[in-house]
């Protein structure tokens, strides 16, 4: 085994490995990018899972009732 072969075979061997990190990083950074439900939560708003939608009518959203309206007894009762 010549040393141009060893070397050949490192290169290779790191440029698969920052391809496979390069893709796992574009893959990290899509999910983050398009993850609507923390979205929703920077912009200070509400994700609906059921519509799909940021909704900023809701004080909350609930499993059971979902959409908890913004009201003067919600708001007082999330305070407490």
């Amino acid at each position: 085994m010549s040393i141009r072969s060893v070397f050949r075979y490192t290169y290779q061997t790191i440029k698969a490995i920052c391809a496979i990190i390069g893709i796992l990083v574009i893959f990290v950074l899509g999910y983050l990018w398009f993850d609507d439900k923390m979205f929703c939560l920077d912009m200070g708003k509400i994700y609906d899972p059921i519509q799909k939608v940021c909704r900023d009518d809701c004080l909350t959203w609930d499993d059971e009732i979902g959409c908890v309206p913004i009201t003067e007894e919600n708001i007082e009762k999330r305070t407490k």
